[in-house]
């Protein structure tokens, strides 16, 4: 969605959690800096970013939110799998298009008629409808360049498997709050069978993903993926 945009240098990623995105970002030469309100995130973004040699001149992580961004803009904004956990999502989105010179990448979950024990757990508010999410863009004062359904068939294919571990992890912590878990969303992802890990997953869903991308422009996916400027 970014290779023909030789003209993003600088990014700013917002939730960042355990710091896969901005990695691959600043290994494709943009230097960035990543905010996230969870400490363990900022630690094991750190780690990667250190294992993967991308040296700390080129890509800062930081703990907090955009309280460390006042006044600063750079050519993208990026915010993945984050809106859903704020209760004033539009809000959130009109201060991420005021740090960016040209573009905002964002991902959400979508179709609240999917809503369930997979979003609680985490910390979810909501599911995004593309109608209502269009026009929250658009009154965020963007335009959209692209829009793509991402992961349909696979995730529907997984979805009661995944239900069934989500139901079990609310379960057991049912009386934590919002707020931590969201915390620990970006960084405690559901363990594959041990059987799973023997296999070089990257590339045994390479096909896959391919194949997804054949229905990335109907609305049947649970994501929404969107490449937007500014007006």
């Amino acid at each position: 969605m970014l290779k023909d945009k030789p003209e993003i240098k600088s990014f700013l990623d917002v939730g960042c959690g355990a710091g896969e995105l901005a990695c691959t970002l600043a290994e494709k030469g943009m230097k960035g800096f990543a905010v996230d309100f969870s400490e363990d995130a900022i630690e094991v973004a750190n780690e990667m970013r250190d294992s993967r040699g991308i040296n700390k001149s080129n890509l800062q992580f930081k703990l907090g939110g955009l309280e460390h961004v006042s006044g600063k803009k750079y050519d993208l904004v990026s915010c993945f799998e984050v809106l859903e956990h704020v209760k004033n999502d539009k809000k959130l989105l009109k201060e991420l298009a005021s740090h960016s010179k040209k573009y905002v990448l964002i991902s959400v979950p979508a179709k609240q008629r999917l809503f369930d024990s997979s979003d609680k757990s985490v910390g979810h508010f909501r599911r995004y409808e593309k109608p209502s999410l269009i026009r929250m863009i658009d009154d965020a004062n963007l335009d959209i360049v692209k829009f793509v359904n991402y992961g349909y068939p696979f995730t529907d294919i997984v979805r009661v498997g995944r239900k069934a571990v989500f139901n079990n992890r609310l379960r057991k912590n049912k009386n934590e709050s919002m707020n931590n878990r969201s915390k620990d969303s970006g960084i405690n992802p559901v363990k594959l069978p041990k059987a799973l890990t023997k296999f070089d997953i990257e590339k045994a869903i390479v096909p896959f993903y391919y194949m997804s991308r054949a229905f990335n422009s109907y609305d049947l996916s649970e994501g929404y993926l969107v490449l937007c400027k500014k007006k």
